[in-house]
């Protein structure tokens, strides 16, 4: 049970870096702490594609010519 406080713990002060820096307008910096956040809670990140992790955003050449 000691490691489950620690990690409730850990969570609690992300939460709150999470909260101060949406608070300050510094959006990055909170989307970092909310990532760190809920991968502390046991969620996943998001799924890795084959392309690697920038490759997704950009357009293919096959779903170019179906367009």
């Amino acid at each position: 049970m000691p490691g489950n406080v620690e990690n409730k713990e850990f969570a609690v002060l992300l939460g709150r870096a999470f909260l101060a820096e949406l608070g300050a307008g510094r959006t990055e910096s909170a989307i970092a702490f909310g990532r760190a956040f809920l991968l502390s809670l046991g969620m996943k990140g998001p799924e890795e594609t084959s392309s690697g992790k920038h490759g997704a955003a950009r357009p293919r050449a096959h779903d170019l010519a179906l367009a």
